[in-house]
């Protein structure tokens, strides 16, 4: 497996990469990091199982992790708001994104 950088973004207090998990020429799987100020957030979808396999969100220093869909503990809802919105941007061009928006959705 391999890993292949689709798009860094640099603009002030936000950074945004995005990769692809490639298994020879096939993409099997995305990864998306943001950082903006205060807040981060890191997701990886499995594209041929079609599941977020690994959502992590930080907010002042405490994560929040899904593992398979499932959080270790309830996250706050600001915590929640924050990264549907951030979520919502990033998934007009990230399947990874989208994915992570379809597990806030629920909590």
């Amino acid at each position: 497996m391999s890993e292949e950088l689709a798009l860094l973004i640099r603009r002030g207090m936000l950074l945004i990469k995005k990769t692809y998990i490639k298994k020879g020429e096939v993409v099997i799987g995305e990864y998306i990091f943001v950082k903006r100020g205060l807040f981060e957030a890191e997701a990886e979808y499995d594209i041929e199982e079609g599941v977020l396999y690994y959502l992590q969100i930080c907010w002042l220093g405490r994560c929040y992790v899904w593992y398979n869909e499932e959080p270790d503990r309830a996250p706050p809802p600001l915590v929640v708001k924050r990264a549907r919105k951030i979520f919502r941007e990033l998934s007009k061009f990230s399947v990874a994104a989208n994915a992570a928006l379809r597990v806030l959705a629920s909590v």
